[in-house]
């Protein structure tokens, strides 16, 4: 892992990966994907409706939690799949806040280690 420090800002606001993360839902879809998955086997695999997969998909995307590739498919063309881009997530209680550190494979472009303060 690499890391690099960020404030907590627009960008990525420290509520948004918060909420995302307080969902039961959202983390088992999380933990399920070890590896790139399509989203209908991820219904299958968290036995849950795919409407509600996706919707679940794009508030984990905004918080920067997975990211959406899309592959060509042998024979069905183009299709997405989904890849969880942390290692790790660190929440501590501090002074006046709340800090979270966000690890991130090394591979990723801007990867590494997110620091952010609330």
């Amino acid at each position: 892992m690499s890391s690099r420090d960020v404030e907590s800002d627009e960008s990525y606001p420290v509520d948004r990966l918060l909420d995302a993360l307080s969902d039961e839902t959202s983390r088992r879809i999380l933990s399920t994907l070890t590896e790139p998955t399509a989203a209908a086997e991820l219904a299958d695999d968290c036995d849950i409706p795919s409407s509600t997969v996706y919707r679940k998909l794009d508030v984990l995307t905004r918080a920067e939690l997975i990211e959406e590739r899309v592959i060509l498919k042998p024979g069905y063309g183009r299709c997405s799949v989904y890849e969880r881009n942390i290692e790790r997530v660190a929440i501590a209680v501090e002074d006046g806040g709340f800090s979270v550190a966000v690890d991130r494979p090394s591979d990723e472009c801007d990867g590494g280690q997110v620091a952010m303060d609330d």
